[in-house]
């Protein structure tokens, strides 16, 4: 009998968290890495990497980045992991802007791996007059 009423609470739930749900303004990111060469990662430990971030709004709304949070996902050459970062970034509708923005990482070490993708895992905070948005994003970074 309790797992019943629990079956239907979590299926209202649900049904009302899809009634709320609004579909976020189709802004584009992009991520690319712009410095480094294999041999930075030949050696393990701390490693300053850099990064263009691309951020297009094709909608008619202005729009403003508020934070943005990157780590890493699974093995690769290196691994990041850090806190949310605020920025403010303002873009007018239909603008496209670019950033480049700085991190440290931490280098797996060896031959082998020093060459190996890095996949980023993104995460950045909006403003709009709408509302609040949140855009995931995945950019798997090959290394020279």
């Amino acid at each position: 009998m309790k797992f019943k009423v629990l079956a239907v609470a979590l299926v209202l739930l649900a049904s009302a968290a899809i009634g709320y749900a609004k579909e976020s303004p189709p802004v584009a990111i992009s991520l690319s890495q712009l410095t480094s060469t294999n041999d930075t990662f030949y050696f393990r430990g701390p490693v300053n990497i850099q990064y263009r971030l691309e951020v297009r709004n094709p909608t008619s709304q202005p729009v403003t980045l508020r934070s943005l949070r990157l780590e890493s996902i699974g093995p690769g050459a290196y691994s990041i992991h850090s806190s949310s970062t605020p920025l403010k970034l303002q873009l007018g509708p239909n603008e496209s802007k670019a950033m480049t923005i700085s991190l440290w990482g931490r280098a797996r070490g060896g031959f082998m791996t020093a060459s190996e993708p890095v996949t980023i895992h993104g995460t950045a905070f909006f403003d709009s007059p709408s509302g609040s948005f949140v855009k995931l994003f995945n950019e798997n970074i090959m290394q020279p």
